[in-house]
């Protein structure tokens, strides 16, 4: 069944992400349950980067799936343009009520589109008040999706030099980047200098700061502080700038609270979500505004509202997944969980840190990451490709980005099971050495 599966397969899909010519063989996967993913053979695999980002509780959640299954016998779909209904209202009055803001729910599909919503937004916001800023804020490296404008906004994350000519510029901030053991403060105070003086020349050109709170994740799951975070976010705001916080990878406990800001002192203006808004069931995006963003859209005419929707906003299954999913994450001592995920990804790293097999170790909630040392670098490098062949042929799913490993799994993996993924990265990193390669 698996080669005939891997056949039509090779006849029919374009996937993600993938040169086609050179790509390893593809797993094809038949089931799941928990934190593990099951082939065709019935072979089990741990999914240690949670199906991309997006599976929060473990595959086949029975909540999620008997919200999903009620609310498609009750109302699958209808178009949310003059119509409404009970869990697309419950479900944003819930973000609302989580992230703290205190305006209005924008829903969509995806995390990419989540972004392009708050993109637009900005741009109009400052559109309907009189004023023209071309120009937005971005942090150098990151990465927000793959639409134009989120290309737009991640042109130095190394993923869109084919696109380039089609992509407005941004105004980018260096990150300086910290891990276990090393700080950045001398770093993060030459740049803060500099983005005052960006503000006091351009800031009347900007009309946004858009950044992924705390950690960058396509670009290398790359940290900094909140100092930093906080410094950056506090001197655009006070130039009356808004702050766009896009949480699409560090929402719902990611880094140890619900939302990666509610571990600093920053309070952004949008905060976009995806991936595990519905326990990484569903495909949706949510862009959330406080009431100022919202209320600039309000007039006599058409021309100042925003021009955007889909054919499936607000989808009623979709949002009655993310309410299940929310009410799941809303339980007692949901947060331990993840604190206890963290501790495991710590006693790991310090097993191979011990043994000087790492580079840049660094783990904040339920992600953890860290560098081959000399290896290859960028995102096709050959080491990482061997690590995730290896660690498949033992059971476990990994995908590093280029030489930068990281782990992210569902919450329900166990510290067993991440001991035992630590095992296999000690025991590739051997064979890594031995080859004379590290």
């Amino acid at each position: 069944m698996s080669e005939q599966l891997l056949q039509r397969d090779a006849n029919a899909v374009w996937h993600p992400y993938t040169q086609h010519q050179t790509a390893g063989p593809l797993l094809p996967v038949a089931s799941g349950s928990g934190a593990y993913l099951y082939d065709t053979e019935g072979r089990a695999y741990l999914d240690m980067i949670a199906s991309w980002w997006v599976n929060l509780h473990g595959h086949g959640t029975e909540a999620i799936a008997e919200a999903i299954f009620h609310q498609a016998r009750r109302l699958d779909h209808v178009h949310f343009a003059g119509v409404t209904h009970e869990p697309a209202v419950q479900l944003s009055e819930k973000l609302l009520a989580l992230t703290g803001l205190d305006g209005r729910v924008f829903l969509s599909d995806n995390g990419s589109t989540a972004v392009e919503v708050a993109l637009k937004a900005a741009h109009q916001y400052w559109r309907n008040r009189g004023q023209r800023r071309k120009r937005v804020l971005v942090f150098e490296g990151g990465y927000h999706g793959d639409t134009v404008g989120a290309m737009a906004l991640g042109r130095t994350s190394g993923f869109f030099g084919a696109f380039e000519e089609l992509l407005f510029d941004v105004e980018r901030i260096p990150v300086p980047q910290v891990w276990i053991g090393h700080g950045a403060e001398e770093e993060e105070r030459a740049v803060l200098a500099g983005l005052d003086r960006t503000l006091v020349e351009r800031g009347d050109e900007i009309s946004a700061l858009v950044v992924e709170p705390l950690v960058q994740g396509a670009s290398g799951m790359r940290f900094h502080s909140e100092g930093f975070l906080e410094g950056v976010c506090g001197a655009v705001q006070a130039s009356g700038i808004p702050v766009i916080a896009d949480e699409v990878m560090t929402g719902f406990y990611r880094l140890g609270t619900l939302f990666a800001f509610q571990g600093t002192r920053v309070r952004p203006d949008v905060v976009c979500l995806s991936k595990g808004i519905t326990g990484g069931v569903l495909p949706l995006g949510a862009t959330v505004f406080r009431r100022p963003v919202f209320e600039a859209f309000l007039g006599p005419d058409f021309s100042q509202a925003l021009a955007h929707g889909h054919s499936y906003t607000a989808n009623p299954v979709v949002c009655a997944a993310a309410l299940a999913n929310l009410q799941l994450l809303e339980a007692p001592g949901f947060g331990e969980r993840v604190a206890r995920l963290e501790r495991a990804f710590r006693d790991g790293l310090d097993r191979l840190m011990d043994r000087g097999r790492i580079e840049r170790p660094r783990v904040r909630g339920g992600v953890c990451a860290f560098e081959i040392g000399g290896g290859q670098s960028g995102y096709g490098a050959a080491e990482g490709r061997s690590l995730a062949q290896f660690a498949q042929e033992r059971g476990v799913l990994i995908r590093p980005l280029g030489s930068t490993v990281y782990l992210i799994p569902p919450y329900c993996v166990t510290a067993g099971e991440v001991e035992r993924v630590f095992g296999i990265l000690e025991d590739w990193l051997e064979q890594f050495a031995r080859a004379g390669r590290g």
